[in-house]
């Protein structure tokens, strides 16, 4: 499964299954995802811990890509 992430124009109150219906923070998409689910975020600016949260993910095994990233 891909979640979506954009801090911009999405919503916690969203689905986040596409980039129309993007969760707004990191955590919540975290809190959805489960393992080999990957969490696709928009480059903007975040309130949050990203480093905390990114090895949150690590240990959960969920991936995590930059949209437009290589």
């Amino acid at each position: 499964m891909t979640w979506y992430v954009n801090s911009k124009t999405g919503r916690d109150s969203n689905d986040g299954r596409s980039a129309e219906t993007a969760f707004k923070t990191l955590s919540h998409a975290l809190a959805d995802a489960t393992a080999d689910d990957t969490i696709l975020v928009v480059p903007g600016a975040f309130d949050e811990d990203l480093p905390k949260l990114v090895g949150a993910a690590r240990v959960a095994r969920i991936n995590i890509s930059v949209a437009g990233g290589h």
